[in-house]
C-alpha cells in the first residue's frame, strides 16, 4: 500500500483532532449552559466540515494529469480553499449572532471551571493544528492547507476569547464579557476569510503572478542574450503548488537549431531553479 502525501496525512490528522475537540466541546457546552463553548463546538465543527473538504482536494490536487485533466488537478485545492472561507464567514456570523442574542436574553453559567479547562485544552490543540498545517502549506505550496492553518489560527484566538470571558465571569463578575469578545473575534475571522477567498478566486479566475516573479522571469531570459533578443506573449498563473509560464522567446535567426535549443533548456531550467514548483513551456522563435 502506498504511502500517503503530506498533504493527505496532514489534513486526516486534523480532522481526527478537530472531530475529537467538537464532541468534548459539545458535551461541556451543555453541562456548563455556556453558549459561547457551544458557539466554539459548531465553529470545530465547521472546521471539520472544511477540513474533509480539504482531504478531498489534495488527494484529487495530488492526481497527475490525466486525458480528462491534461492541466492536471490543482484548481481542486482553489476549491477547497474557497469552500473554507465560506465556511469560515459563516461560522463567525452565527458568532456575532449569537453575541448578541446573549447580551439581550441573558444567561446563566454553570460549573465554568469545566469550560475554562476545556478552552485550555483546545487553545493547546488549535496552536498544535496551526504549526503542523502552516509547515506542511509552505512545503507543498498548498493553498488548501494554507487556508487550514489560516482557519486554526483563528481557532486559537477564539478559544482563547471563550477562556478570557469565562475567567472573567467566574471570578471578577463581568456582565456580558462573553459576548464582546466574542463580536471582535468574530470580526477579525470575516477578515481572515475574505483574505483567503480572494487567493482562492485569484487562482481559480487564473491571476498573473505577482510582479515579483514576472521580474525573475524577465532576468533569467535576458541573462542569455545577446542571443536571446526578448520574448513576448509572457503567460502565467498559479494551479494549486505549481506555477505555469509560458511565453514566446526571440533567438537571434542566425544561432544553429542545436544551440537555439541548449540555450532555451537553460533558460527552462534557471526559472525552474528560481521558482520552485514551475511548469515553464518555451516557443522559440527566430528574429
Amino acid at each position: 500500500m502506498p504511502s500517503m502525501s503530506i498533504k493527505t496525512r496532514t489534513v486526516l490528522i486534523s480532522i481526527i483532532v478537530t472531530l475529537a475537540l467538537t464532541i468534548v466541546k459539545t458535551a461541556v457546552g451543555l453541562l456548563t449552559r455556556s453558549i459561547s463553548v457551544l458557539s466554539s463546538a459548531l465553529d470545530s465543527f465547521m472546521d471539520v466540515c472544511s477540513m474533509t473538504i480539504n482531504f478531498a482536494a489534495v488527494r484529487a490536487a495530488d492526481k497527475p494529469a490525466d486525458e480528462d485533466h491534461p492541466f492536471g488537478h490543482g484548481k481542486a485545492e482553489a476549491v477547497a480553499g474557497l469552500f473554507q472561507a465560506t465556511f469560515i464567514a459563516a461560522s463567525a456570523t452565527f458568532l456575532i449572532v449569537q453575541a448578541f442574542h446573549r447580551m439581550i436574553d441573558g444567561y446563566i453559567l454553570e460549573d465554568e471551571a469545566v469550560g475554562i479547562a476545556m478552552m485550555i485544552a483546545a487553545i493547546i490543540a488549535s496552536i498544535f493544528l496551526t504549526r503542523m498545517m502552516r509547515r506542511a502549506g509552505r512545503r507543498t505550496q498548498s493553498c488548501a492547507l494554507e487556508a487550514g492553518a489560516l482557519n486554526f489560527g483563528a481557532d486559537i484566538w477564539t478559544n482563547a476569547g471563550v477562556l478570557v470571558a469565562l475567567m472573567l465571569e467566574r471570578w471578577a463578575s463581568v456582565k456580558n464579557a462573553d459576548p464582546i469578545i466574542s463580536i471582535l473575534i468574530s470580526l477579525y475571522i470575516v477578515v481572515s476569510a475574505i483574505r483567503v477567498g480572494h487567493d482562492a478566486i485569484a487562482q481559480l479566475m487564473d491571476l498573473s503572478l505577482p510582479s515579483e516573479s514576472l521580474a525573475i522571469i524577465d532576468g533569467c531570459i535576458r541573462a542569455h542574450g545577446p542571443m536571446v533578443k526578448g520574448y513576448h506573449r509572457l503567460r502565467t498563473r498559479r494551479v494549486g503548488a505549481e506555477r505555469q509560464i509560458e511565453f514566446h522567446l526571440e533567438i537571434d535567426r542566425n544561432t544553429s537549431f542545436e544551440h537555439a535549443h541548449t540555450v532555451t533548456e537553460a533558460i527552462i531550467a534557471d526559472i525552474r531553479h528560481a521558482i520552485p514548483g514551475s511548469h515553464v513551456t518555451v516557443h522559440s522563435d527566430p528574429v
